[in-house]
């Protein structure tokens, strides 16, 4: 069954903020992303599109339709599209939890879309269940996001919440909060309690100032001549100083 013009006009218009804010929808390209969803959530699926080569498993449970490779041309973001499409539905949760034991990380003005999906993957990889940031972060279900996090978008638990105010609610139920900064105590040697939480400010400005005297600042000693690191990899050489303390 071909897809309507319609369908192709909604499925398009998802690559934009607005339209996904407005469907309460988004999308996930590529055969490995849907394995993962497949593997976390299949009930967020509304529905897949999926070309004769794809060698994904799609339940006979979800929602699917077969199209040809020129159709899913036509609804991909992406200039060579990887078989298969779906369209997911948003899910919000409000509440950012404040007695978890392990390290939370608070992303303030990340606007860079690969570097927030690459900031997922990490915190994924070090056990990171909870990210927090400023509403002037760059949106979580932006298509360049979904796609830098290789699934780890549907494990780690994202809130945009003030910074301001979410940071003296921890502090009030024990987290002691670390601020990534150019000045600072040494990261490799600093002690991380359990209840830790690491903010990364923005790529091009830092930690802003009101953020600097609501946390401890902490630096990467530096021994080249770089002049800074990408905040992704910043904040991964960080989170294994801690998981080097937590884990051993």
């Amino acid at each position: 069954m071909s897809l309507s013009k319609n369908e192709i006009k909604f499925i398009r218009g998802l690559q934009q903020k607005k339209n996904r804010q407005l469907a309460n929808k988004f999308v996930v390209e590529g055969e490995k992303l849907l394995d993962e969803m497949l593997r976390e959530d299949s009930s967020l699926i509304d529905c897949i599109y999926y070309t004769e080569n794809c060698s994904v498993s799609i339940p006979e449970t979800v929602s699917s339709k077969a199209i040809s490779e020129k159709e899913l041309q036509r609804i991909s973001g992406l200039k060579s599209p990887h078989h298969v499409l779906a369209v997911l539905h948003i899910t919000e949760v409000d509440i950012v939890p404040g007695d978890q034991e392990g390290m939370l990380l608070l992303l303030d003005e990340v606007k860079d879309p690969g570097n927030l999906g690459t900031l997922l993957r990490t915190a994924d990889w070090f056990g990171v269940q909870t990210i927090i940031c400023s509403p002037t972060t760059v949106e979580l279900y932006n298509p360049k996001v979904v796609q830098a996090s290789m699934g780890a978008i549907f494990r780690v638990q994202v809130h945009y919440k003030a910074l301001t105010t979410v940071i003296p609610e921890l502090k009030s139920v024990g987290y002691e909060f670390f601020g990534a900064d150019m000045e600072g105590e040494n990261a490799f040697t600093i002690h991380f309690p359990k209840k830790s939480a690491l903010i990364m400010g923005s790529e091009s400005q830092g930690l802003s100032d009101q953020l600097k005297d609501l946390s401890t600042p902490i630096t990467i000693p530096k021994v080249g001549k770089t002049e800074s690191l990408n905040v992704a990899m910043a904040a991964g050489i960080i989170l294994s100083r801690y998981a080097a303390q937590t884990l051993i």
